[in-house]
């Protein structure tokens, strides 16, 4: 089958890493894995995920049984949330009661044996499960560009004509709404750029308007002579 989508799966266990890729790839999804090493920071391996060029991220919930890192997937979770909110992810798990206590959305747990089970599974749970991944990434992907191609128009506008100072204000807008969406999002036109360039327009404005306010007063006295 035709690889459609890429997920993420954080596991320390290379062995379940490698059934689930086998599992996934029958359904349409490249699945990769991520480099353990004993002793492991957090955010060393939110640094792999980040780079990985993803578009969900499927996480297990118990990460230190192998100890080689201190943490479990509430962390990565939280740290996903944080830096983008509105990106797909799960908590894809054995042990669905270990989890729930430390996950606030419970929606995003999913445990394994109700989706793939090891003898006969059921295709319906596994084309529900399918297509609520499915959506989750459509969802996003159309949320995030959206704002790109608004963002891609007024900078393609802005080379051939200037931009308004309302348009100005709306792609500060965008940038910042994404920025929000997605922390490591690198803003295209710095802030400090258009304020630049407001402050020049501010001083022309107000230059013509002394040359303005001059002449009227020239002018009254005239009329008063």
């Amino acid at each position: 089958m035709e690889t459609k989508y890429r997920i993420g799966y954080v596991d320390e266990d290379i062995n379940q890493v490698k059934k689930y890729q086998r599992r996934f790839r029958k359904l349409g999804f490249e699945v990769i894995g991520y480099d353990f090493i004993k002793g492991m920071r957090l955010d060393e391996l939110m640094d792999q995920i980040y780079n990985s060029n993803i578009d969900l991220l499927m996480i297990d919930y118990k990460l230190d049984e192998s100890n080689k890192v201190t943490f479990n997937g509430e962390a990565v979770e939280s740290e996903i949330y944080d830096s983008r909110p509105l990106f797909p992810h799960i908590i894809f798990t054995n042990k669905k009661d270990d989890a729930e206590p430390h996950v606030e959305d419970w929606k995003i747990i999913f445990e394994k044996d109700d989706i793939f089970n090891e003898g006969e599974e059921d295709e319906k749970k596994v084309t529900h499960f399918v297509t609520i991944l499915e959506r989750s990434i459509e969802q996003y992907k159309k949320h995030i560009q959206k704002r790109k191609n608004e963002i891609s128009h007024l900078l393609e506008k802005g080379q051939s004509k200037k931009l308004s100072s309302e348009e100005k204000h709306i792609l500060l807008k965008l940038q910042k709404e994404l920025k929000v969406l997605d922390s490591t999002y690198k803003v295209e036109v710095p802030e400090y750029l258009m304020l630049t360039e407001n402050i020049a327009e501010s001083e022309n404005l107000k230059n013509e308007a002394e040359l303005l306010l001059q002449k009227l007063i020239e002018k009254r006295k005239n009329n008063e002579h």
